[in-house]
């Protein structure tokens, strides 16, 4: 699924439109930041899991969501929650390059190619290149996961809110 140029490929109760339907579903508030962060089930999220087991504490303003593969990231995920209000989006994948990990074939290049379209789309909602990241990580790195996200939390913090909030 996630390598699968043409999205043809998908998976029992595990779609674009219910990846796209769990993002809508996050509660926005006004007052409060919102950061939604899609996990690569396969290395991200057991990261996320030991980091837990080893009582690291995160941001309450971030919202995990499992994904199959980093690959089958949507751009359209992102339009969608930055115009309901989000205020950042953080993708956690498997790492790419020399040190390969994707077990979808190539995944996470495929993530990091879709994610270099992301200014576009930001551009077009008129919003800071910021708000949004792409992280790569082993399952094996859940102690440097507190930093990492930490970085991203505090970075677009300091931007502020999200303007489609009020809308």
């Amino acid at each position: 699924m996630g390598a699968c140029p043409e999205r043809i490929v998908s998976f029992k109760d595990y779609s674009v439109d219910i990846i796209g339907s769990m993002i809508k579903a996050i509660d926005v508030p006004e007052e409060e930041f919102r950061i939604i962060c899609l996990v690569c089930e396969n290395d991200a999220y057991p990261a996320l899991d030991t980091m837990a087991l080893h009582r690291q504490s995160f941001d309450p303003s971030l919202r995990f969501i499992p994904l199959r593969c980093l690959g089958g990231m949507n751009l359209v995920w992102i339009a969608d929650a930055f115009s309901k209000g989000i205020d950042g989006f953080l993708l956690l994948g498997c790492k790419f390059g020399e040190n390969y990990q994707c077990h979808f074939v190539k995944g996470s290049e495929l993530a990091n190619y879709r994610f270099s379209k992301v200014g576009e789309t930001l551009d077009r909602l008129q919003l800071e290149a910021e708000r949004v990241a792409m992280l790569q990580v082993a399952i094996d790195e859940y102690d440097k996961l507190p930093e990492m996200i930490t970085k991203f939390v505090e970075r677009v913090k300091e931007i502020g809110p999200n303007p489609f909030k009020e809308f």
